[in-house]
C-alpha cells in the first residue's frame, strides 16, 4: 500500500494514506495473542480480502521468523 504512492525518497504523511492503522491494545478487533497464521486470517477477514488476494499475499510476502 505504501509502494502505490511512494515513487521517490520523499516520504511525507500523504504517502501513508492507504496504510491502515492497527489497534494493538486488548480492545482491538484482532486477537494479537493468536498464532501468526491465525492473525493473518483475522486481518484477511477484517479487510474483506478474496481468495485471489490472499493467494497473492501468501505467495509474495515472506513469512517473518
Amino acid at each position: 500500500m505504501l509502494g502505490v504512492l511512494k515513487i521517490t525518497q520523499h516520504n511525507d504523511i500523504g504517502t501513508w494514506r492507504y496504510v491502515p492503522l492497527q489497534d494493538f491494545t486488548p480492545s482491538s478487533d484482532i486477537d494479537w495473542t493468536k498464532s501468526i497464521p491465525e492473525i493473518d486470517r483475522q486481518l484477511y477477514a477484517k479487510y474483506g480480502l478474496d481468495e485471489a488476494e490472499i493467494a497473492f499475499i501468501e505467495s509474495h510476502v515472506k513469512e517473518m521468523a
